[in-house]
């Protein structure tokens, strides 16, 4: 029985892991109260997929009452990545602080959309009647004027390697955090109203733009190879996420100590000894009776 319950559990582990292989985190906050980050549709969406959260939030109402909408997008971010940040970090304190805040950890990424907030952002510029500034990390001073009326500024980050792991992950993670809480830093300053939306990517599909970049800013990040030419099942599959690892304490301090002891019990149970002839017991009188 413990050997079937064993065999069941590592036959569910590929399946478990392979449920946040291709999604990425979406996070966002606002200097002011916002209905659209608190909307019902809003939740609704993120069931769905990446693209569905974008058009969601970009087409509410209450998204061109903001003087600035930054969208940051983060190839190859992962939930991890924002978890092993500090949280004296200018994202922690942001969103802890703020009066309204989305926080959506595992969002499908969308198979037609490579960066739903980003391709939409155009939409979002016509619609608000925004200034369009796009920025990066080699692109120099951010171009932001509040003079000028509303902005959309979509901001690239550039992508996290998927086979980059540990202390080098974290590290990159760390110093791309750095400049973007500097550019922030900045937005702030210039608007008092204004909304971040901060989501994740595919990596791999930015491998072409990555190398066409040249040196960047961040050399500590390099550009993302192809995930399916080397590597194994860690190179492809996030294994120990936080469900995963809940189960697997379930499983190994609770389940498999009760299938023990249950086992121990039965082995234990003995038959009472039922041919055991009686003490003053004669045979010769029992038959002349």
């Amino acid at each position: 029985m413990a050997g079937r319950a064993l065999t069941l559990l590592f036959a569910l582990l590929p399946a478990a892991a392979s449920a946040y292989s291709h999604t990425h985190p979406v996070l966002a906050w606002s200097s002011h109260h916002s209905k659209a980050l608190s909307s019902p549709s809003v939740s609704d969406a993120a069931r769905v997929d990446s693209h569905a959260v974008a058009n969601a939030l970009y087409t509410h109402d209450d998204i061109c009452e903001h003087d600035a909408v930054v969208v940051i997008d983060h190839a190859g971010l992962h939930a991890s990545d924002l978890r092993a940040l500090p949280p004296s970090c200018h994202i922690s304190k942001s969103i802890f602080g703020a009066p309204s805040a989305l926080k959506l950890a595992y969002v499908e990424s969308s198979s037609h959309h490579v960066k739903p907030f980003h391709q939409l952002a155009d939409t979002l510029t016509k619609r608000c009647g925004s200034r369009a500034v796009a920025h990066m990390p080699d692109l120099g001073d951010l171009d932001i004027d509040a003079s000028k009326g509303k902005h959309v500024v979509s901001i690239s980050l550039p992508a996290l390697e998927d086979g980059e792991e540990g202390a080098s992950r974290k590290d990159s993670m760390i110093q791309y955090e750095s400049w973007l809480s500097n550019e922030l830093s900045k937005i702030e300053a210039a608007f008092s109203n204004y909304l971040v939306i901060y989501s994740g990517s595919p990596a791999s599909l930015l491998h072409g733009r990555q190398s066409a970049v040249g040196s960047s800013t961040f050399e500590a990040a390099a550009a993302p190879t192809d995930s399916n030419a080397t590597g194994g099942i860690l190179k492809h599959y996030q294994l120990l996420t936080p469900g995963l690892i809940l189960a697997l304490l379930v499983a190994f301090f609770v389940l498999l100590p009760i299938i023990f002891v249950g086992v121990s019990a039965l082995a234990s149970i003995q038959s009472p000894l039922g041919n055991e002839i009686p003490k003053g017991f004669s045979a010769e009188e029992k038959k002349n009776q």
